[in-house]
């Protein structure tokens, strides 16, 4: 009986929980390819929460010595990316509130900035303009979900778990936000067309 060979994502989740077993029985260089896996993924997860790279630098560099550290009390994984995120929310959201930043400021998600959005042409400018613009109308939890979910790839199970949300919830708040999004780009649109 012929059996496909494995899915890339297949693969890659097979090849993750090998470094995790390795990486629990004490060899570094599998923690150090764990981290070379996922450290600019993380980073750009992190900057959606919180502004400051360094912050989110330093938090990524607790997080993987944390993980040396505790080697020996944690467990087998079914994901790994899916705990290298939420740990790394868990840090950030740990440094917000021991630097009493106000609660709003603790989880803001990003917003786009106009350094990263310029573009070479006007009308890709317009573009940029129309999708922040679009953007700011959407909830800090509906931007965080847009970005686990189309930019990290996090299925629905797996970001109410993250979110330590129901899976109704997060899936009602993914079609509000994508709602929204339509609905602000089209009138955007519009306008453009005839100004």
């Amino acid at each position: 009986m012929y059996t496909p060979p494995p899915s890339h994502h297949e693969q890659r989740h097979d090849d993750d929980l090998a470094l995790w077993q390795a990486f629990r029985a004490g060899q570094q260089a599998a923690l150090g390819s764990l981290f070379d896996r996922y450290a600019q993924q993380l980073f750009a997860y992190g900057h959606h929460l919180a502004h400051d790279a360094e912050v989110v630098k330093d938090a990524i560099q607790t997080v993987f010595v944390h993980l040396w550290a505790r080697r020996e009390y944690l467990g087998d994984m079914t994901t790994v990316k899916f705990y290298l995120y939420r740990s790394l929310k868990n840090e950030l959201l740990r440094v917000a509130s021991s630097t009493r930043l106000p609660k709003e400021q603790q989880a803001e998600v990003y917003t786009p900035s106009i350094e990263q959005s310029l573009v070479d042409t006007e009308e890709e400018h317009q573009r940029g303009v129309r999708l922040r613009l679009s953007l700011a109308q959407l909830s800090g939890r509906e931007k965080e979900i847009i970005n686990l979910k189309y930019f990290s790839n996090f299925k629905i199970r797996e970001i109410a778990t993250m979110l330590q949300l129901s899976e109704q919830t997060v899936a009602n708040l993914l079609s509000r936000a994508l709602r929204k999004l339509r609905q602000s780009l089209l009138v955007s649109v519009l306008l453009w067309l005839l100004g």
